[in-house]
């Protein structure tokens, strides 16, 4: 069997490495005990709310788009439930596009305390949600 041999190729392009633009936060969310971990990864012009246990799972997760009057949100993976309305009023308040993941469903006593959290979250670092 002969070989080929290719010709060498290489490149003159200069590439310059940089440090991400993306500021990621994580906290949790108590309440007598430990309801759920945040992480929030905040991108250019847009925000992403990843809500969910010990486990990295991914159940649900919605978008919410501001708009002039209000915000609306759709969902994209999983039944409707509070991370379409979580998305909704994340959006309304900063003005950009936000996705909300879930990795656990909440009910109706559990899902107030996390949208709390993440209400106390963002007015003490509110520069980790833009």
């Amino acid at each position: 069997m002969e070989t080929i041999s290719l010709p060498k190729t290489t490149s003159k392009r200069k590439i310059e490495y940089c440090r991400s633009k993306w500021k990621v936060h994580d906290f949790e969310v108590w309440s007598g005990e430990l309801i759920c971990k945040v992480a929030v990864l905040c991108m250019d012009g847009s925000l992403l709310v990843w809500v969910g246990g010990d486990k990295a799972a991914l159940s649900e997760m919605a978008l919410g788009m501001p708009q002039e009057h209000g915000s609306l949100a759709t969902t994209l993976l999983g039944e409707e439930s509070s991370a379409a309305g979580l998305a909704r009023r994340l959006a309304t308040k900063l003005q950009c596009p936000v996705y909300v993941c879930c990795g656990q469903t909440f009910d109706r006593f559990t899902a107030p305390l996390v949208e709390k959290g993440i209400a106390i979250e963002f007015k003490e670092h509110p520069e980790c949600f833009r």
